[in-house]
């Protein structure tokens, strides 16, 4: 798959330090700073390590030595006692590390282990890979990917390690279809699970259960193999892994899998299983509820009911920045399964793109399309969702993303020069302001759109008929990091695994 290019990289500018950290979190190696007796997770969560503290691999106990060399980027799962409110703090009693997969490579274009497509940002940690990139990885390598699933079953990739050694077991984690007596598929990939009984799959395995499995390694595997040597299979839920009973405290990061038609006020949503359901004091950080769409990774904050799946969210994060075009492009300007060029910045397909209208296979004719998507710490851009908006037209565009190169009125947004001298404003929760508050609240590397716009592809610039706020810029109030009394669970992704008081403590 092509690397895009950009015209102008937003990141240059300097995002604001609020901003750069909700990039990064969660996916950076781990950096000084952070409590040598403390698990970490989304850079913001941490739970005290002590003896009391357990470790697992995919569910296999580990000792606390080996769960210090792990690293970040894995998914990982921290079972909480004396959360706080905000489940960032308390005492972990079991840490979970989860890969989705372990296996060889089955294609590198886009890049796919047991069939299984990935999605690699600048933010996915690379673990043994040579040069650290990952076109140095052929087919058959054997790759461990920790990660995200979608509700296509694509995995957005945090952690992707290369193999050295051979390994006891290959894994797969993923849904269920096509099931018919002792055969289904997970994704592209074909399974024979003959002699191995499904535990855990209530009342039996079905298609739409999640499921992890475990094979023996096959020398003689292609990517047209059925994986006909299962030793374990076992129902699984994709979000929370036995989780306290009742009602606690939670944190969840994943991908939203359903959106309901129309959007309801306040906004709900689901999560492979687990319904999202927000009020009017829920806070948004890094986008609005306007962000909220089916692809979309999510942080999920709030009172989680095991019983009936549900978070009550007090707040949501959105993991990556979001993007968003809307603008004639031609056909020369869509590389098919590949990157689509929409005002003179090139966007990535990714097995996570949402396609209606068939843009992503090419374009008959010029046509106005939108395009949402993420951007990574490198300036770099994946698609979420590309739809058709009709026939072109240069008088009814929009451009969203870090704002740059301010000077009132004018700014720039991914490259393209904004002229505000004739637009209305809008803060976050769209409210109208001023053209002075608009631009004492906007800093390089805020999230803001202009919309109703007239864009000239010659000189790359845009007359904006509405700008909007897309982030609160004002500081927020600091979050506690007291001690509470519930239980509570944190999914999300590694940061820190503190070394310093296993070694002392001598609990492994």
């Amino acid at each position: 798959m092509q690397t895009p290019s950009l015209n102008h990289n937003p990141l240059d500018s300097g995002l604001p330090i609020v901003r750069l950290l909700s990039l990064l979190l969660g996916l950076s190696l781990p950096m000084s700073g952070f409590a040598a007796d403390a698990v970490t997770v989304n850079g913001e969560r941490n739970f005290n390590l002590g003896p009391q503290t357990t470790f697992t691999l995919d569910g296999e106990t580990i000792s606390a030595a080996q769960a210090a060399q792990m690293g970040a980027g894995y998914s990982v799962q921290v079972a909480i006692d004396n959360a706080n409110a905000t489940a960032t703090s308390g005492d972990a009693v079991n840490v979970d590390l989860r890969n989705l997969v372990r296996g060889p490579v089955t294609a590198t274009d886009p890049l796919s282990v047991l069939n299984q497509a990935l999605t690699v940002t600048a933010e996915t940690v690379l673990v043994g890979i040579p040069g650290n990139d990952l076109a140095n990885v052929a087919v058959d390598d054997l790759l461990e990917v920790s990660g995200y699933l979608d509700v296509n079953g694509a995995m957005a990739a945090t952690r992707i390690e290369l193999r050295s050694d051979p390994t006891s077991d290959w894994k797969l984690f993923g849904q269920v279809a096509g099931l018919a007596g002792s055969l289904f598929a997970i994704g592209a990939q074909h399974i024979d699970f003959s002699g191995a009984s499904p535990v855990g799959c209530v009342p039996a395995l079905a298609d739409g259960q999640f499921v992890e499995l475990e094979t023996l390694p096959n020398a003689g595997y292609t990517a047209t193999s059925v994986l006909a040597q299962v030793t374990q299979i076992e129902c699984e839920d994709p979000n929370f892994d036995d989780p306290p009973a009742g009602t606690g405290v939670a944190s969840l990061e994943g991908i939203i899998s359903a959106i309901p038609d129309p959007m309801p006020v306040p906004a709900s949503f689901s999560m492979l299983g687990v319904e999202v359901l927000t009020t009017e004091q829920t806070q948004y950080r890094a986008g609005t509820v306007e962000d909220l769409d089916e692809g979309v990774r999510v942080e999920v904050e709030g009172a989680f009911d095991e019983a009936v799946q549900r978070i009550s969210a007090t707040e949501i994060r959105f993991v990556q920045g979001q993007v968003r075009f809307e603008a004639p492009v031609d056909p020369a300007d869509v590389v098919a399964g590949e990157t689509i060029t929409i005002m003179g910045n090139t966007v990535q397909f990714t097995p996570q793109t949402r396609d209606e209208d068939g843009i992503v296979a090419g374009l008959a004719a010029a046509t106005q399309v939108e395009v949402r998507g993420l951007i990574d710490r490198d300036g770099q851009m994946f698609s979420t969702r590309v739809r058709e908006r009709g026939q072109p037209d240069l008088s009814d565009t929009e451009i969203r993303g870090p704002a740059a190169d301010i000077a009132a009125p004018n700014l720039s947004i991914l490259g393209i020069n904004v002229d505000t001298g004739a637009a209305i404003f809008r803060d976050h929760e769209q409210n109208v302001i001023s053209a002075d508050e608009f631009f004492a609240r906007l800093f390089p590397g805020t999230l803001v759109s202009a919309e109703d716009a007239i864009y000239d592809p010659v000189s790359g610039s845009l007359i904006a008929g509405e700008m909007e706020l897309e982030e609160d810029t004002q500081a927020a109030a600091p979050r506690s990091a007291e001690r509470g009394n519930s239980r509570g669970v944190s999914r999300g992704t590694l940061t820190w695994l503190g070394r310093d008081s296993i070694f002392a403590a001598g609990f492994d």
